[in-house]
């Protein structure tokens, strides 16, 4: 065994490309064209988000890849343990919280993303969102679907000429800068990763969260969970928040504490929340915060264009296809575990 507790000689086995077709479980079906490409070149089994634990484990058993999709299928420990000749988990979109990333690393295993691919559709989805709220839109419609609305009860606000905070600003962090600075907003970031000094080019001011949330009209979450991020939004930061501010979460679901949220909304400390993810998923119609008027829920839909589906698909059909060919890899997750397979990923 090497130091990493690997069995002796598996990158060199891994690093070079596979001669017969490799064996992939995608976790449900993925745009029919990316499908088709993988079949292709691959063994394919595709499951469903409905899939028992159980029936998981059994079905990974024989695979070289997961392709997963659904957040709610969890890939963790038990999981990759049951799949003995797995060498890559392959994500169908930028997050990866549902991945034990630190177990397949510590069994050699890759995990790749595909990170930007949705950008401008998560971007438009975002701006969609805050429009939404701002405008009242849909208690709006709702009371004319139930007759005789009093229009003048949905008394909305104005975007030009507020404040936008946006909290995490990566590829769709870019986008959404952007697009609300050509609604006339005002841009504050907050940027917990070391690549905001890559921000200069952006219409915006970096300041510390506290400021953020002091100021901003509006507050759009575009963050990975993780332990740093986990409750980054919680009671102490919805008190800082304006009591005409607006919430956004295109993060995931964690990264808010929802109790809190839930009070702040309730008691009006805050004006509106829109929210695309939840600590829960898929979302229940016993979902506490389905009962506020002022909060938007969303099932987890900000990717889900007919042109996002279809390229982020595709992205990780690529990942796949180059690994079978022992080609360098573009968006791995777990550098650690790609240097004990001996490839490379590309810049």
């Amino acid at each position: 065994m090497n130091p990493a507790g690997r069995p002796a000689g598996l990158s060199a086995r891994i690093s070079a490309p596979i001669s017969a077709p490799i064996s992939v479980y995608v976790t449900e079906p993925v745009h029919p064209q990316a499908q088709a490409l993988l079949a292709r070149g691959a063994r394919v089994d595709v499951g469903d988000e409905d899939v028992t634990p159980e029936e998981l484990r059994r079905r990974v058993a024989d695979v070289d890849v997961i392709l997963s999709k659904t957040d709610p299928v969890p890939i963790d420990s038990r999981i990759i343990d049951a799949a003995p000749r797995l060498r890559l988990i392959a994500r169908h979109g930028s997050g990866y919280s549902n991945v034990d990333v630190d177990h397949a690393t510590n069994r050699g295993i890759v995990v790749t993303n595909t990170p930007g691919v949705n950008a401008v559709t998560i971007a438009e989805y975002t701006v969609g969102l805050m429009i939404a709220a701002a405008r009242r839109l849909v208690p709006a419609a709702s009371a004319c679907r139930a007759g005789a609305p009093d229009r003048l009860g949905f008394l909305g606000r104005e975007l030009s000429g507020k404040t936008f905070g946006i909290v995490g600003v990566g590829r769709i962090g870019r986008e959404v800068v952007q697009r609300v600075s050509a609604l006339g907003m005002r841009v504050l970031a907050h940027h917990p990763r070391p690549s905001a000094r890559n921000l200069a080019d952006l219409p915006l001011t970096l300041v510390d969260l506290g400021t953020l949330l002091e100021e901003s009209d509006v507050v759009s979450l575009h963050v990975p969970l993780n332990e740093r991020t986990r409750n980054l939004i919680g009671a102490r930061e919805l008190a800082l928040m304006k009591p005409t501010a607006i919430l956004l979460n295109l993060s995931r679901g964690g990264v808010v504490d929802e109790r809190a949220l839930y009070d702040a909304l309730e008691r009006r400390a805050i004006d509106a929340a829109a929210t695309d993810v939840l600590a829960g998923e898929p979302v229940s119609a016993s979902e506490p915060l389905l009962r506020l008027d002022n909060c938007l829920v969303l099932p987890h839909i900000a990717s889900v264009t007919a042109e996002a589906q279809k390229a982020v698909a595709m992205a990780a059909v690529e990942e796949i296809l180059r690994f079978s060919r022992g080609q360098a890899l573009r968006h791995v997750v777990n550098p650690a575990a790609l240097a004990a397979t001996g490839r490379s990923s590309q810049p």
